[in-house]
Order: structure tokens, then sequence, then C-alpha cells
């Protein structure tokens, strides 16, 4: 498919040019090291630590941060077929994907629990024996695991020995060349201090980045809860109290987030118009700033409060990843948690450089809180639902460049790579960064390939215009539900049809299962429907694959799959040949306008236009069409793909709406046709016949020349 990559590189563009093709092992000079390897802090054997006196040779770590980990099973599968394939690498990954317990238990609950040094079982997977086993890629290598390996080759190999993946796959991050993660490991700050990774002269490339604002500005917004609050208070209070801990420490911290709560309590909320829920006055950055001061919890109480704190997040880390025989009681994994999301949102207002790009408000909501009792070691059983009042503090952050600004200055080179990643100057803009080297590549097939058209009126000529209203209009629903039959009956093997949100595609199925138009749909494909569960979606998955396997082009058969723009299926799972001979979007997805986040940020880009920033309307729209533009490229993904894409609202029609057109892929844009005087199924049919007849041709030859009857060239002959 197409892709569109952006790159900041500290050398020149020539350079860098020599540089993606040369062996780093070669070039690279000697840089001192001292004091400077975040990962010498990192368990290791004791024969093996650091010697951070030294020189050693200095050679970038490529990141590469994907959104999923199976794109990272993807990624691992395309290294092999490289000449980089020798390089040693790792998958960082969280433990509900490494952990080998068999337990149903939250994994990272789990894990904390056994690796609690004050608790009697342990982890038997994680000892110093067992970290010794997979602590190298020599040892690793011994016992059989060669590069690139993909996380489910490191669990098979960790169950083998009884030693824990999780901690292998980081204990080889020190050593590795290339090291794959979802890219929320390199975005969020306190993710990768919690993994020790460096970013500092290194080389970050992330895929399928064109989510990256959103997801920069969801790392730099914070949630404070007045429970989650009392609770670390009250764990701290009692730690206070034990004298084998820093009393005064503890005692710091429970001071400052009883005084915390004490404020959130006294903030004036009034009901919200929007929602049920009771909302305070909205705050600059630094007007909560002025507000904290003036309730003693502000700059004169920030230093201590961060030292205690960053100390006791220190003593729970060491305890949990070193094998020490004297335990040292500290906070749990939830009171850690809050610790560092409150020491993260005050060092983000009490920056100068930050605090303008927040906005701050307190909401009140009513949470059912599940009173549990312990049964067993492995078991809790829900006792009843308690209704509880909640506030909390949102700190929403309005500039991701406050995330990446960062990360790009602190790095070697970043890269960012995506089909949608147009408009680039959104990027450069909302990033707070420069990208110097921009690459344009043209997608990877030709116009005969694809079938693209918008699709603006129904079979029987009702408009089809899917705004807010109009989706629950019936005239709309019945159109709109003709149409896809027309396409199902057209087009065979794998449909994937997007809608703009859950409500409004379950809205219109309960609609055409009442008059009979699912009905009409089931007997040419079965119908699957994206859920929202991860557990749920793999599944749905697996029924999906299995029917398009069984799915013939000579019979009414194979699938459709209703999914949602930016979710899952849009954004992270590949589709490819049989899988997706047809992609049909539904609309513009627009986000909800009464969003409090989404008023907030189009105020935040109007007030600061100064800074380049698109205007509050402009970046509303392109948040939209990046979502529809990553759906639309879940067809074709290869160079001998081929299907088509039908995109149903009048808004996309070329002659009435430029501007919209203009956000489309460039690939969508040049083999573009609006459906003035159209035969759908008539066209829509002859494109398909051509292609299966094609494909039945090139199988035909291949199964003749397996069979040693068709030969390509003729011997023996004078």
């Amino acid at each position: 498919m197409a892709t569109t990559t952006l790159a900041v590189n500290k050398p020149s563009t020539s350079y860098w040019h020599r540089k993606i093709s040369a062996d780093l092992n070669q070039s690279m000079d000697m840089e001192d090291f001292s004091g400077d390897d975040a990962f010498c802090n990192l368990p290791v054997d004791p024969d093996k630590q650091c010697d951070k006196s030294k020189k050693i040779p200095r050679i970038p770590k490529i990141f590469y941060g994907t959104r999923t980990h199976k794109q990272i099973a993807q990624i691992v599968r395309e290294l092999k077929k490289t000449a980089y394939r020798n390089k040693r690498m790792t998958v960082l990954s969280s433990r509900d994907h490494t952990c080998i317990q068999e337990s149903n238990r939250n994994k990272n609950e789990l894990c904390n629990e056994l690796l609690d040094p004050k608790k009697r079982t342990k982890c038997p997977y994680y000892n110093e024996q067992n970290k010794r086993n997979m602590a190298s890629f020599e040892t690793v290598q011994r016992l059989g695991l060669r590069t690139p390996w993909d996380i489910e080759d490191l669990l098979s190999l960790g169950k083998r020995i009884g030693a824990c993946p999780y901690f292998a796959a980081r204990s080889l991050m020190a050593d590795a060349e290339i090291v794959m993660c979802p890219y929320n490991y390199i975005i969020d700050p306190n993710i990768r201090e919690s993994m020790q990774i460096n970013l500092k002269g290194n080389v970050i490339i992330l895929d399928e980045a064109h989510n990256i604002e959103d997801i920069c500005r969801e790392v730099a917004s914070v949630d404070i809860k007045d429970t989650k609050l009392v609770a670390a208070s009250e764990e701290c209070e009692i730690l206070s109290h034990n004298r084998k801990v820093n009393e005064n420490m503890y005692t710091t911290i429970y001071t400052y987030l009883r005084k915390f709560v004490q404020f959130l309590t006294n903030v004036d909320v009034k009901d919200n118009a929007n929602d049920n829920h009771m909302v305070s006055k909205e705050w600059l950055g630094m007007e909560l700033l002025e507000v904290l001061n003036m309730e003693q919890i502000g700059h004169s109480a920030f230093p201590l409060f961060l030292a205690a704190s960053r100390a006791a997040i220190q003593d729970f880390t060491s305890m949990r990843e070193t094998f020490s025989e004297r335990a040292i009681p500290t906070i749990t994994l939830d009171a850690k948690t809050v610790l560092e999301n409150l020491c993260f949102a005050i060092e983000m207002i009490s920056s100068e450089s930050y605090v303008n790009d927040y906005k701050a408000y307190v909401v009140e909501v009513e949470e059912y809180r599940a009173a549990c009792t312990k049964a067993a070691d492995d078991v809790w059983v829900s006792m009843r639902n308690k209704r509880q009042r909640v506030r909390v503090l949102k700190l929403v952050c309005m500039n991701p460049a406050v995330i990446f600004a960062p990360i790009a200055r602190t790095a070697r080179s970043v890269i960012l790579a995506s089909g949608t990643l147009s408009p680039v100057s959104s990027f450069e803009s909302e990033l707070g960064t420069r990208f110097p080297h921009k690459l344009h590549a043209n997608h990877v097939i030709s116009r005969e390939q694809v079938y693209v058209r918008c699709i603006s009126r129904g079979p029987a000529g009702e408009a089809l215009k899917a705004t807010y209203e109009n989706v629950n209009d019936w005239t709309f629903m019945k159109g709109l539900g003709n149409l896809i039959v027309q396409v199902c009956d057209a087009v065979p093997y794998g449909v994937l049809c997007f809608f703009s949100s859950y409500p409004t595609m379950h809205k219109i199925h309960n609609r055409w299962k009442d008059t009979g138009i699912w009905a009409q749909l089931e007997q040419l494909k079965k119908i699957f429907v994206e859920p929202k569960t991860t557990k749920e979606l793999d599944e749905v998955m697996r029924q999906y694959h299995r029917a398009i396997d069984e799915s013939s082009s000579d019979e009414k058969s194979g699938a459709i799959l209703f999914a949602i723009f930016r979710g899952k299926v849009a954004e992270g799972t590949d589709f490819s040949d049989n899988e997706a001979r047809c992609v049909l979007t539904v609309g513009i997805p627009f986000s909800n306008i009464k969003d409090k986040s989404i008023c907030m940020k189009k105020d935040y880009n109007n007030s600061n236009a100064s800074k380049g920033l698109l205007s509050g309307s402009e970046w509303f729209t392109v948040h939209a069409f990046r979502a529809l533009n990553q759906a639309l490229g879940r067809c074709i993904r290869h160079k001998d793909d081929w299907g088509a894409v039908l995109l149903v609202d009048v808004r996309l029609q070329r002659e009435l709406y430029r501007k919209n057109f203009e956000y489309l892929p460039k690939w969508i844009r040049e083999m573009w046709k609006d459906d003035s005087n159209y035969d759908l199924q008539g066209e829509l049919g002859n494109f398909v016949a051509g292609h299966v007849a094609r494909e039945r041709g090139r199988m035909y030859l291949e199964e003749k020349k397996a069979q040693g009857s068709y030969k390509t060239s003729v011997h023996g002959m004078d």
C-alpha cells in the first residue's frame, strides 16, 4: 500500500541514506558510557554488571514501535526476509502476553504479588538460576532460540525450561540491536522508566504512526480519583509507623495526599447539561497551579512530595526485581500507579514550558464498587455492589508536543511511517518537531486492480448522507441496507463495512433485522460484528477467516464483517486477498462535537494559531479523515492484491465537496470515480468477474506446472 514516512535526523540527508545501507557495527566511534547507560541498573547476572569506568562501542539501538502485538509478529516475519535477520533483537511485551503462569488472575497483580518479598509464595519462573538461563543472547541461542524471534517463540522457550519470558525479554534489551515493542512503551515516560528504556542517541521507528498525536495527548493526560488517593494515603500512613522504612518519607506522602483529597472535596461542581455528571469550572494549567498554591499543595509542597514519592516508587521496584534477603515493606502496585500519575501531573503544571498546554476540571461521577471477599489464593468472590460518588481531577493535555518533542530531541533519529500521515503539516505543528526528510511512496498497485467509487445515493435514488441526524432516519437505513445487499451479491469472499460508532451500527442493524434486510444479507454472507473486547474479537476473527477459507467464487458465500472506525479492525488488523475483496465505509467519522476534550482541543488550537497549529475546525476535520483513510487501507495489502473501495456519503463527491475530497489518500484520489450515471452491480460485477477469471487462470497454470504437464519452454526441437 502507499506509505508516507517522516524522519527527524541529526546528520545530513546524505549521511542518513548512507547509514541506512551501512553496517552500524563497522561505522560507529567509541563513546563514553560513564554514568549514561540506563541499562546498567537492570537486574542481571552479578558477574556481568556494567563497568561504567571503561569505554565501550556506542552502537545505536533501533526501537521499533507498532500499535499492537500482532503487528510486531508481522514485522518479525518481514525481518526474516532481510539481510538484517541475524541482528540481535528482543520483543518487549506486557505480562498479559508473556506471563506463563496458568492462573486466571490479572497478570500484573499476580506478578507483583509473587515478587513481593514479604509473601511466602514466590514465582517459580523468576529466580537467580532461571534468570541466568535466559539473560543473554548466547544462552538463549544455545537453547535453540534464533533471531529474529517472535514473542510466541520466547514463550515456548520459557515454558520448556521454566524461566520467565517477561523479564528475559527485558534482560536481552541490554545487548539488543533492535528492540520491538508496542509504541506506548516508547511514548509513555512512566512505562519507559519502569521498563528502563533509554532513548538517548538511539533510533526510533514508529509504524502506523497516524495516531501518534492522539497517543501523545492521551499519555500526557491524567485522571486522579479521590478514592485512589485515599487508598494510597492510608497505605502510606500505615508504613509511616513501620520502623523498617523511612517514616518521614511516607509521612510526607500521606500528608500531601490528604490535603489533595480535601482540595478535590472542596471544589464547587454543578450539573452538566451534556451528561449526568457534576462538573467544575475549567482551569488553564497556570490557573490550576495558582489554586493549588492557595491550598498549600503547590510550589512550596512539590519538592518534598516528589522526592518522597520517587523514593517510594524506587523501593517498590527494587524489592520486586532484585533478590534481596532483607524484605523492606513497600507500597502496593495501585499506590505506585497513583504516585506516578500525580507526580507526572505536578511536573507538567509546574513546568514553564508546558503549563499553558493543559486544561483541567473536576468531575463528580457515580461509580459501582464491587465489595469482594477473598475465598482462596486464586479466587475472589464478589459479594455486593456498592454505589459511591467519586471526584476526579482531569488534567487534559492539549499539545502532543509535550510528550513528543522531548523524545525527538533525545533520540538520534525518529522515523514515523504510515499510509495515512497526510496532511504532513499538521504533524509538524502538533508534534512541535520539524521533519526535514519526507518520503511519499506510491501505491504498489495499478488502476486496474482497484475499483474506487463514491456512493451518494441508494438503489432507489435515496440520498446517502451519513450525518448524526440522518443515520436515525428509516429512508437512509433502508437505502444503505439495500446498497450493501447489492455489494454482497456482486462481491465474493470477504467484505468489510465500517461505521462511525457502536451505537449507530447497532441501531441500524436492529432496524435491518426488523425489516428483512438482515435476512437478505444472511442469504448472501455469513455476518460478523466487531465486539468491544480483544478476547471476543480474537474469536470473531477466527470464525471470519474460517468462513473466507470455506467460501467460493462460484456461489453466494463468504462473509461480511461490520466494524468501527478507530477500532481494532480498522487500525490494527491485516486483511489480504480474499479476506477483504471490498471495503465499504459509511460516512465521515467526526468525533462527538459535544465531547469536552474535543471542545477544549478546538478552543486551544484557535487560541494558539501563532504556533502554526491548524484551526480548531481544520484539526477536527483532519482528525476524522485520518480515521476514514486508515479504514480504507484495509483493502489492497500487496502488489498482486485486488479489491473494491466504496465510500458511502454524498459529502465525498468530488464536484460538490472538493475540500473533503482533498483529505483522501493520494492513491484513492488518483483512482477516483464519482457515481454519476453509474450501474453499481453491473460495473462492480464486471470488475470482480474479470479478476476472479484471472485468479482461476493463474491457479490453473500453477497447478499444471506443479504436476509437470505445463512447460514454460520447449526442449528437444530442432
